[in-house]
């Protein structure tokens, strides 16, 4: 009953009594920076086609079209995935976001990753959280929560890598193993703390040490096994399909198999972990290309070795980018209709 009463509605919050208007000056700051935003967002993804393409040309009109169709879908698949990780974690942390806003708040959200900065998707994100009724403060521990239990799930799954990634550590290539061995040394430091910090008691303990830095309300329960096992569940379920995604460009140009798809599952949820921290790199490829070179370049001898192995990471990145804004337009569709939905209802007392 009282964990009932602690949680709060989104929904609800929504249909709540709007707020009193803001002066003509706020307003026109709002939409200015509005507007700045979308601009920076739209040259940031621009750039990054555009800075791509050299490189990525030759592998990208090499594949099949229908290979793909099928790998943007996957990669789709994984941010819907994620973005129920995200909304899990909110759930756990006493909030509720339906499922559509949290699509919304994510997928848009995560546009701000193409603004310099490591940290603009996070902002973004929160500012479209507090729209929908979620506080600043618990839409910012909803993400560190759900980007932490993501990391415990991805080190989990590049279990699967892991051997492959040692070879390649080992060889003489100096093209990816220098790199690699980074990736390797970074997984190693990681994962037992990402292991302890999954444990509901100390994951709590550091949610209620956050809120007081943050001058917030505290939790009135723990959180969960089972929330935090969705959280790593929908986590393991992204980062798979992410896996797929890269399987689906290996499997145009040879044939992987099996051990291959465990592989790019493996090698794509290391790539994306410890390319947080592609500034421990040495020169030479960025720590997440030469992961999923050194895991896909055995399976590409035939079509070229290295230098496919890094069309095809290349092409991923590209094919992501399509992805963010199909994801986006989606998401912001549905937040268009749901409010040409919601126009009547709130017009008629007007009326009356």
């Amino acid at each position: 009953m009282v964990e009932t009463a602690t949680r709060q509605d989104v929904a609800t919050s929504e249909a709540a009594a709007p707020p009193a208007p803001a002066g003509p000056l706020r307003r026109w700051l709002s939409v200015g920076l509005r507007v700045v935003v979308v601009a920076a967002i739209a040259v940031g993804m621009v750039w990054s086609v555009v800075d791509q393409w050299p490189q990525v040309r030759s592998t990208w009109l090499g594949l099949a079209w229908q290979s793909v169709v099928l790998s943007v879908l996957a990669a789709l698949a994984g941010m819907v995935a994620n973005t129920m990780a995200w909304r899990a974690a909110v759930d756990d942390l006493e909030h509720r976001v339906s499922v559509p806003a949290a699509l919304r708040i994510c997928l848009v959200g995560q546009l701000g990753k193409y603004i310099p900065g490591s940290v603009w998707a996070y902002v973004l994100q929160i500012e479209l959280s507090r729209r929908v009724g979620l506080p600043r403060a618990r839409a910012f521990l909803a993400t560190l929560v759900s980007v932490g239990l993501g990391v415990t799930a991805a080190l989990g799954l590049g279990l699967l890598s892991l051997p492959a990634l040692r070879e390649a550590a080992g060889g003489d290539d100096s093209t990816y193993a220098d790199s690699v061995r980074v990736a390797l040394w970074i997984v190693a430091a990681l994962f037992p703390v990402a292991l302890v910090c999954a444990v509901p008691r100390v994951l709590t303990a550091l949610v209620q040490l956050a809120l007081r830095v943050l001058r917030r309300p505290p939790l009135e329960h723990r959180l969960t096994w089972p929330g935090v096992l969705r959280v790593v569940g929908w986590s393991a379920l992204g980062y798979t399909l992410f896996g797929v995604h890269l399987w689906l460009l290996a499997n145009a140009q040879a044939t992987p198999g099996l051990e291959g798809l465990l592989r790019s599952v493996g090698s794509f949820a290391i790539a994306m972990t410890v390319g947080m921290f592609a500034f421990l790199s040495p020169s030479g490829l960025g720590v997440r290309e030469a992961v999923l070179v050194a895991a896909l370049a055995p399976f590409l001898v035939d079509s070229g070795g290295v230098g496919a192995a890094m069309g095809i990471a290349l092409a991923s990145r590209l094919i992501f980018t399509i992805a963010d804004v199909l994801a986006a337009g989606l998401a912001a569709l549905s937040g268009v209709r749901q409010l040409r939905r919601d126009a009547p209802a709130g017009a008629a007392p007007a009326a009356e």
